[in-house]
């Protein structure tokens, strides 16, 4: 059985707008809610919501509905006869042909308020196909939105990978990079070690051979004062000499030549 638009807002059918209003605010939130989590049935009841109120809270498109929701059959006016007769055998003819006309205009309104209360169902069938078409179209979409958040969670997976690797590959070029830095100063360090040692022993050598020359130096002054003192101790000691030769020990002793 198809839902009404006061069941539809949890209303009665003699509900003010006030009411209506604040029980559409009532339902909406939670409706709103589950459809975006993705509940197709609460979009559906939401549509529904939304139509509800439209129509509820306009004046006019209430009535119009009230009116289509229970049309009232018109009702065919009992005759009253104007005179009483004794019997129906003795009315007259035209009292009967009035009261043909009256019934052939009864039955034709009958058949108009059938014709539009059938209008307006097939009016509202209409209206529940298209919102059909609607939601199916919303759900169709919604697939489609779903199929893009898919593609671009595996787009945003694969771009993630990407970046890592890319930054697996800047690490490893980094670690190259500072192993070669670290090699580069270890031979610069043992380049400069080894020529450090040899300006040692450059230094040492020369040391050496300025030790040597100090004392080769030395040696020669040494040899040349031996060589003055004799030199100068040399008439003193043919003196001596001379006096020993002699047996002169008194002139011996006075030049010096006992110590």
């Amino acid at each position: 059985m198809k839902k009404s638009h006061y069941d539809t807002l949890q209303v009665s059918t003699k509900a003010s707008t006030e009411v209506i209003d604040a029980a559409y605010q009532r339902l909406k939130p939670s409706l709103n809610e589950a459809a975006r989590n993705g509940d197709f049935e609460a979009r559906n009841q939401l549509l529904f919501l939304e139509e509800a109120y439209s129509v509820l809270v306009s004046p006019d498109k209430r009535a119009a509905y009230d009116a289509a929701q229970s049309p009232a059959a018109p009702q065919i006016p009992a005759y009253q006869p104007a005179y009483v007769f004794e019997s129906a055998n003795s009315a007259p003819s035209g009292v009967l042909a009035s009261t043909s006309s009256k019934l052939l205009i009864g039955l034709s309104l009958c058949a108009l308020a059938f014709t539009v209360y059938k209008f307006n169902g097939q009016s509202a069938q209409q209206k529940i196909q298209a919102k059909q078409i609607e939601i199916n179209a919303q759900q169709g979409s919604g697939e489609v939105r779903t199929d893009n958040y898919r593609a671009e969670n595996e787009r945003m997976l694969i771009q993630g990978v990407v970046q890592n690797q890319s930054k697996q590959i800047d690490s490893s070029y980094n670690i190259a990079d500072r192993e070669a830095e670290r090699r580069q100063r270890e031979l610069d360090y043992r380049a400069n070690a080894e020529a450090q040692a040899l300006e040692m022993q450059r230094r040492r050598l020369e040391s050496q051979q300025q030790h040597q020359q100090w004392q080769q130096e030395q040696y020669e002054k040494e040899r040349k004062l031996r060589e003055a003192k004799i030199a100068a101790e040399a008439p003193k000691k043919q003196l001596c000499n001379m006096y020993a030769l002699n047996g002169n020990t008194r002139d011996a002793r006075a030049a010096g030549c006992y110590y």
